[in-house]
């Protein structure tokens, strides 16, 4: 059997902490994700508004 091989009663790994820099990373990438959902929902919020906006002109000017 060789060292790579892993035996039934070896004890798990340590779970490693991360560094101060990947935790850093990871929460720039969770705000960037979120910034961008935020985003998207406000853009489409004003394509909305302005749909509902030009509807509601054109609809007293026919009438």
């Amino acid at each position: 059997m060789s060292k790579s091989e892993r035996t039934g009663n070896d004890p798990a790994p340590e779970p490693r902490t991360p560094s101060a820099g990947s935790r850093l990373a990871a929460r720039a990438r969770r705000v960037r994700n979120e910034a961008g959902l935020y985003l998207l929902r406000g853009a489409a919020t004003a394509v909305g508004g302005a749909i509902v906006a030009y509807g509601t002109v054109w609809l007293q000017a026919r009438g």
